[in-house]
C-alpha cells in the first residue's frame, strides 16, 4: 500500500478491501482469461458495482460537485488495486477527466460532467495531448467557429475508453492559433475500437468531422493533463508489478522441481529479488508523484510524472515477464492470467510515451531546457509504440 502512514490510511485500506471483495465476486481470478476474450475490454457488471455502488468515480471529484475530494494518496491506492486486479472499468480515465475538469469549474458543463463522474452515471474520456501544441496534429484537433457555433475536425488514435464514453475532452486550436479545451459528445464523433495488445483495456480511434463542441476554457493546461494521465497510468502499472511479484513468489513457494521448491534455487531468488527492488522503487516514485499533484509546483509534477512513468513502466515490464518465466509452462498458456498482465504492462509502457521519451524529458527538466529545445518527443505513441499497442495474437 503506498503512503500507508498518511492520515486516513485506515479508511483507504478499508476502501481497498471493499474494492477487492467486489472484484472477487464479480470478476474472480479463476476464469478471468476466458471472460476477457469472451466479453471484451469492458466489464459493465463490475463497473455498475464499482461506479454506482462503491462510488470509486467520486474519489477524485471535488466535494462541491458531489464527489469525495479525497487525497491523491487514496486515489493512487485505488488505481493500484484496480491495476493489480486487471479490472476492465473506466476508472483511470475518469480520474484524468476529473482532474482536468476540476481546473475549469466555472463552466456549467464542466460542473455537470464532474457530477456525473462522481455518481458513476457518466463516462468522460480525455484525449491526452502531445507536446506539439502550436498547430493541429496528433492529439490536437482543429476548432472552427461559425456564427457562434463551434465545431471540431481531426482524427486521434489510442484514446482510452472513448468507445464507451458519453463525452470526450479534447484540446483543439482555432484559426487564430489559440488553444482551448473542448467537450464533445461521443455521438457526434466517429468512434472505432482498436484491436490492441492489451485485451483488458479499451482504446479507440476518434474522427471528428465538423463535430459540435463546447469550449470549456480558453486557458487550458495541456501539460498538467498529460502529467495527470502519466501518474494515473503509473499507479496502474505499480499494481500490475506488485501483483506479478506476489504471484511469482507464491508459485515459487509451492512448485516442486527436482525434489525441491523452486524458490530455493539461487537463480529464482535473484530474479525475484530484482523484481522486488524494482517494485519498491516504483512505489516510492508513485508516492512522490501523489505529493507533487497535491502540493508540488508544475515543475515538481512534471518531474515526478516522468519519473513515475519511467520507473513504474519498467517495474511492470520486468515483473510481468519474470512472472511468466517463474511459472514456466503453465505461465505460457492462454488459460493463465500471466499473459494478460504482460500485455497490459507492454501496452502501458508505450501508451503516452516510451521510456526513452520520459528519460529525455527528465533530462530537459533537469537541465532547464524547454520541451521544444533539442527536438520534441511525441507523447502520442510513436511508430514503434503504436506497433506494440496494436500487436495482436499470432
Amino acid at each position: 500500500m503506498i503512503l500507508s502512514s498518511a492520515a486516513g490510511a485506515e479508511d483507504t485500506a478499508l476502501l481497498v478491501d471493499t474494492i477487492r471483495a467486489a472484484v472477487g465476486r464479480t470478476d474472480p481470478a479463476d476464469g478471468r482469461s476466458e471472460r476477457v476474450y469472451r466479453d471484451g475490454p469492458v466489464d459493465h457488471d463490475l463497473w455498475s458495482v464499482l461506479g454506482r455502488e462503491v462510488g470509486v468515480g467520486a474519489l477524485a471529484v471535488p466535494e462541491s460537485f458531489g464527489g469525495l475530494g479525497t487525497s491523491y494518496a487514496t486515489v493512487a491506492a485505488v488505481l493500484e488495486t484496480l491495476g493489480a486486479e486487471l479490472t476492465r472499468v473506466p476508472v483511470l480515465g475518469g480520474v484524468v477527466a476529473a482532474g482536468t475538469l476540476a481546473r475549469c469549474p466555472e463552466h456549467p458543463l464542466a460542473g455537470d460532467l464532474l457530477t456525473g463522474i462522481a455518481a458513476g452515471t457518466r463516462i468522460v474520456a480525455t484525449v491526452i495531448p502531445g507536446d506539439g501544441l502550436d498547430s493541429p496534429g496528433e492529439g490536437i484537433l482543429r476548432a472552427d467557429d461559425t456564427d457562434g457555433a463551434v465545431t471540431l475536425t481531426g482524427t486521434v488514435h489510442f484514446v482510452l475508453d472513448a468507445d464507451i464514453a458519453d463525452t470526450v475532452l479534447v484540446h483543439a486550436v482555432d484559426r487564430r492559433g489559440a488553444l482551448g479545451l473542448y467537450a464533445v459528445e461521443r455521438t457526434d464523433l466517429r468512434v472505432e475500437r482498436m484491436e490492441t495488445t492489451d485485451a483488458t483495456r479499451s482504446l479507440a480511434r476518434l474522427e471528428a468531422a465538423a463535430a459540435p463542441a463546447t469550449l470549456l476554457t480558453d486557458r487550458p493546461e495541456p501539460a498538467r493533463v498529460r502529467d495527470l494521465a502519466l501518474v494515473a497510468l503509473a499507479c496502474d502499472s505499480l499494481g500490475v508489478a506488485r501483483a506479478c511479484l506476489d504471484a511469482a513468489v507464491g508459485y515459487a513457494k509451492e512448485r516442486i522441481q527436482f525434489g525441491r521448491l523452486i524458490g530455493e534455487f539461487q537463480a529464482i531468488k535473484h530474479m525475484l529479488a530484482e523484481v522486488a527492488v524494482a517494485v519498491e522503487l516504483a512505489d516510492s516514485a508513485v508516492a512522490h508523484a501523489a505529493w507533487a499533484i497535491e502540493e508540488g509546483t508544475d515543475h515538481d509534477l512534471a518531474e515526478a510524472a516522468a519519473i513515475a512513468a519511467l520507473t513504474c513502466g519498467d517495474a511492470a515490464g520486468l515483473a510481468s515477464a519474470t512472472n511468466i518465466q517463474v511459472h514456466g509452462g503453465i505461465g505460457f498458456t492462454w488459460e493463465h492470467t500471466a499473459h494478460l498482465y504482460y500485455r497490459r504492462a507492454l501496452s502501458s509502457s508505450v501508451l503516452w510515451g516510451t521510456a526513452d521519451d520520459h528519460a529525455q524529458r527528465l533530462y530537459r527538466l533537469a537541465t532547464g531546457r524547454s520541451d521544444r529545445e533539442g527536438g520534441t518527443p511525441s507523447f502520442e505513441p510513436a511508430r514503434e509504440a503504436a506497433t506494440a499497442l496494436s500487436a495482436t495474437e499470432a
